[in-house]
């Protein structure tokens, strides 16, 4: 795998969760007809405010996370500063709860040409794991990427980034994740 490639991965992989502009934690909106949010929603709330990650392989993740359309998903707005070169790439993440498929969905897509779509049944003993497939920008190809998600304390967890290459998850990169409310 080519270092341009590695961090096209890892900037969707690690989409799962990045760091900060705003240290107020948002409201969840009251909906306007139709049903209410899931109540599963409540299980990404360590989520919201802002974060910042940092990378053993050095690069700086931070984001905006925010209920939107009435509390059904929620969005972080990123931004990734990849190391060597500091190159930036803005992206948007949104997540919400799939009410048919009793799962939760996440969307991803960025300036760099990545986007993705990722599926998790929630939490399962401590782990909050997202897979799903993604288009690399830099190559334009599909990779199946798995990001798995601890928590440590109220705000702080941690993000394991897997891309699946000949049947075998190879560890991408891991993130520390702090939120400030």
């Amino acid at each position: 795998m080519t270092a341009a490639t590695f961090g096209a991965v890892a900037t969707a992989a690690g989409a799962v969760l990045l760091g900060a502009t705003s240290s107020r934690v948002a409201a969840r909106p009251v909906p306007v007809g139709g049903p209410p949010p899931s109540e599963r929603m409540h299980e990404l709330d360590f989520l919201l405010g802002s974060l910042r990650c940092l990378s053993h392989s050095g690069s700086i993740r931070t984001a905006r996370v925010r209920p939107i359309l009435g509390g059904h998903y929620y969005q972080l707005d990123l931004i990734h500063v990849r190391s060597p070169k500091k190159e930036r790439v803005r992206g948007s993440w949104v997540l919400g709860w799939d009410r048919v498929d009793a799962a939760f969905v996440s969307y991803y897509f960025d300036d760099a040409g990545m986007q993705g779509i990722s599926t998790s049944p929630g939490w399962q003993g401590g782990h909050f794991i997202l897979t799903g497939s993604f288009v690399l920008g830099e190559s334009q190809q599909h990779k199946t990427i798995k990001s798995d998600i601890t928590r440590v304390d109220e705000d702080h967890f941690t993000i394991e980034e897997h891309i699946e290459e000949n049947g075998t998850w190879e560890l991408l990169d891991t993130r520390d994740c702090f939120r400030k409310r």
